[in-house]
């Protein structure tokens, strides 16, 4: 049995094309890639809104209150971004105390060795 992918019926008798599957833009190009990726760091950013900061745990009621909580949350998650986006980078330094192994030290310096020629 074949089913009809690009039609579906909204009401009997009328037929559109189905979005969901046909997008506008069409999936291939380089402008759906990046649309897509900025929709997916607003994913990024909404679950860490409510996995991290706490949004959706309920105990926030009224919608004055929620709106409240929300923007005390979206300024500290933005002021929290800029200070991290003000700190110097440890380019090519370790942050950990912890060394490498005698044979991961040597393959380390072999890789160096054979990158440099």
């Amino acid at each position: 049995m074949q089913r009809k992918q690009r039609l579906w019926q909204d009401r009997p008798g009328q037929c559109e094309i189905d979005l969901r599957r046909f997008p506008p833009i069409p999936r291939a190009t380089k402008e759906f890639e990046r649309r897509y990726k900025g929709r997916t760091a607003i994913e990024r950013v909404n679950a860490r809104v409510r996995l991290f900061w706490g949004a959706d745990d309920g105990n926030v009621t009224g919608a004055a209150r929620f709106h409240a909580h929300l923007a005390t949350i979206m300024l500290v998650h933005i002021a929290v971004a800029n200070w991290l986006a003000m700190t110097p980078r440890y380019e090519g330094k370790s942050l950990s105390p912890t060394r490498l192994s005698l044979i991961a030290s040597r393959l380390h310096k072999a890789a160096a060795r054979a990158a440099t020629g």
